[in-house]
């Protein structure tokens, strides 16, 4: 005894609903991952393509759901599904396809991340030793004028040149100056620095 046709057609029919269905749930899973933060909405994008892949899941399932409500017979509800299938195959693949493409994105965000990151840190550590470095020049400029005024019963004053080693980091210079006294002139030496940053002690 033969096969009932009937009943190979009805499960050739199941068939395909089951694969068009499976293959639109693989399709779904796969578009739920989210674009990233920086994502636009200009074609091409990762969140612009999701939404067109987006929009075609959901027209193949009502096309599906249109297939079996139009009642052409099973051989054109067959036609419809496997033409559906193949529909689904592809979306399933340009949606794999798409996932890919936003974990590389992904990816190189991140890298792009921990690369500032480590920028922001190496220039934290530079700017921290410019300012150790910045600080124990103008304490050596003020230890050495402070000395110089108590030698000679004179007073400090910070003035110009004023050096620049940063945004925000100067160093300044320090007058030393002697009042006159009786038959002694009045004496001023400036507190400075060199070219190569040494302290450097001239009379004015």
């Amino acid at each position: 005894m033969g096969a009932d046709p009937q009943i190979d057609l009805d499960g050739e029919l199941a068939g395909l609903r089951v694969s068009i269905e499976r293959a639109a749930a693989t399709t779904e899973i796969t578009l739920a991952a989210p674009p990233p933060v920086s994502a636009d909405d200009d074609p091409g994008s990762p969140r612009a393509v999701r939404k067109e892949l987006g929009r075609q899941l959901a027209a193949l399932r009502e096309r599906v759901a249109l297939a079996r409500s139009r009642d052409e017979g099973p051989r054109a509800l067959r036609a419809e599904l496997a033409t559906l299938l193949f529909f689904a195959r592809t979306l399933e693949a340009d949606a794999a396809q798409w996932r890919s493409a936003l974990e590389l994105k992904n990816e190189d965000l991140e890298r792009q991340r921990i690369a500032a990151c480590q920028e922001e840190e190496r220039w934290a550590a530079d700017r921290e030793q410019l300012v150790r470095s910045r600080d124990a020049l103008q304490l050596r400029i003020l230890q050495t004028a402070a000395r110089m005024a108590q030698q000679q019963c004179g007073e400090c004053r910070r003035t110009i040149p004023v050096f620049t080693l940063g945004d925000g980091l100067t160093v300044c210079s320090v007058s030393v100056s002697c009042p006159r006294r009786g038959l002694r002139l009045a004496k001023l030496w400036l507190v400075t620095l060199s070219r190569s940053h040494d302290v450097l002690v001239r009379r004015e």
